[in-house]
């Protein structure tokens, strides 16, 4: 009886050495300090060799309402701004002829005359950088295998943008969907800020994450303020979270809600990868 009793203290002994403390919902990591994973810091450093090289040779921006005068061009509807010296330049031949034929109407005559198909306006040019996109897997998967390195790598590639003078955006996707935790800046120190400050645990929405990378790109782009979007896709690549469950689908909302299978996860990914690349967008992961 007593050894009976010896050996089921001995098993309730084992059991409470093999159990593992349950996860919170929520939880933090310090970007500073963590362990680096090697990988993940080589991957970050073959990005600051690209964002370097977009830093140093800046895209440039033609328009006609912004940044440095270039040349006169024929103007296409409206005049926004007028290039004056070639206007006059191209007014000047025709100056004695249209004197003449004003006087000859009983007008006083003018210094300069000047029509409408003399107008030139300016061709305007502005230097243009990138904007980095973070795009942070959030969810517990990543938490619990790589996230101190992940946010560790996306403070270097934050150092480089800060040296380029690049705009940054941080959109972490976790739980049911990804959110902009930080619309597209300069400030450097903000977005070091968010990262530390980014709570992770949940599911792994990836395919929302990379819609809502896309759209945020595309409407910087056609904002006129950068020429060149890179999203550096920090993931482990294990997603669970249908896109239809994140825009709000009813069929996949609720306890009768259908279950992706991970074939469709993984074609929502990558169509949503195929999409972000179609519209110029650099997706990097």
């Amino acid at each position: 009886r007593r050894n009976e009793e010896e050996d089921e203290e001995e098993e309730d002994k084992e059991e409470e050495e093999d159990e593992v403390p349950d996860l919170p919902e929520e939880f933090m990591f310090d970007a500073e300090g963590g362990i680096t994973d090697k990988d993940v810091m080589v991957f970050a450093q073959s990005v600051n060799r690209k964002g370097g090289r977009s830093g140093r040779s800046k895209n440039i921006i033609f328009s006609n309402d912004r940044g440095r005068y270039i040349k006169p061009v024929m103007p296409k509807g409206n005049v926004m701004r007028l290039a004056v010296d070639a206007t006059l330049r191209a007014a000047a031949p025709y100056q004695k002829a249209r004197r003449d034929r004003d006087i000859a109407k009983g007008n006083p005559g003018k210094k300069v005359y000047v029509e409408k198909g003399d107008m030139r306006a300016k061709k305007l040019a502005r230097k243009s950088g990138a904007l980095i996109i973070f795009l942070v897997d959030a969810s517990g998967s990543m938490a619990l295998n790589r996230m101190n390195a992940a946010k560790g790598a996306a403070l270097s590639i934050l150092n480089d943008a800060y040296k380029a003078r690049d705009m940054v955006s941080i959109i972490p996707f976790r739980g049911d969907e990804a959110e902009v935790l930080l619309p597209p800046s300069r400030s450097i120190a903000m977005a070091r800020n968010r990262l530390d400050t980014m709570p992770c645990g949940g599911g792994s929405p990836l395919a929302h994450g990379l819609s809502l990378a896309a759209r945020t790109g595309i409407q910087q782009m056609a904002s006129g303020d950068v020429g060149r979007v890179m999203v550096v896709c920090l993931t482990d690549g294990r997603a669970n979270i249908s896109i239809l469950k994140s825009t709000g689908d009813p069929e996949y909302i609720g306890p009768d809600a259908k279950k992706p299978t991970n074939e469709e996860l993984q074609a929502e990914v990558d169509d949503m990868a195929g999409e972000k690349c179609g519209a110029g967008l650099f997706l990097l992961g």
